[in-house]
């Protein structure tokens, strides 16, 4: 199942992104709970990015 990473500080901030911004993150947001991952790697309105060296600071994995 694809997971979805997202900054803490987006939330501190969602209140100030202009509308449209925040229309873009709910509807990208329902693309990860209903799409699989390579719907989502093919949906030409996502731009997907690999964080390289990111770690789960939960578990220390990568």
């Amino acid at each position: 199942m694809p997971q979805l990473a997202v900054a803490n500080t987006l939330w501190a901030e969602y209140e100030q992104l202009d509308k449209p911004v925040r229309a873009g993150v709910r509807k990208a947001m329902a693309k990860f709970q209903t799409l699989t991952t390579v719907e989502l790697r093919s949906d030409k309105g996502l731009q997907l990015t690999v964080v390289s060296q990111a770690r789960d600071p939960r578990t220390g994995r990568r």
